[in-house]
């Protein structure tokens, strides 16, 4: 059995169905799973740190991984929401910051555009 899932943009999953049965095994199935060459050699380091392959790494992450209940999924929505209403202020007022900063450490010749002596007076 073969099936194809398109998520968004580049990601697909395929999967293909084999059963396998040797002496003493459970019968199991194939998952090919694309990924990008960054996501594919974090699998590889994670499975060389532990000492296990690939494919058991991933056996692992689906046997930690439980999904939300439908209240939580609700309060991270919620959450993602005031995110992104309060990103475009935050950012805002960073940029702002950024710029008085700026302006402070360049000194006051830069800030308006005249130098002046300090404790110094001229003389007549």
């Amino acid at each position: 059995m073969k099936a194809c899932l398109r998520l968004e943009g580049w990601q697909t999953i395929f999967m293909q169905t084999q059963i396998y049965k040797g002496q003493g095994m459970a019968a199991s199935t194939r998952l090919m799973v694309l990924m990008s060459p960054e996501e594919r050699a974090s699998l590889d380091t994670k499975a060389r740190i532990l000492g296990v392959s690939a494919g058991e790494v991933v056996r692992r992450a689906i046997q930690a991984f439980e999904p939300g209940t439908e209240e939580e999924a609700a309060e991270l929505h919620g959450l993602i929401d005031a995110f992104n209403e309060l990103h475009p202020e935050t950012l805002r007022l960073a940029d702002e910051c950024h710029r008085k900063v700026s302006e402070t450490l360049a000194g006051p010749a830069k800030r308006n555009g005249t130098t002046r002596r300090r404790g110094k007076t001229a003389t007549a």
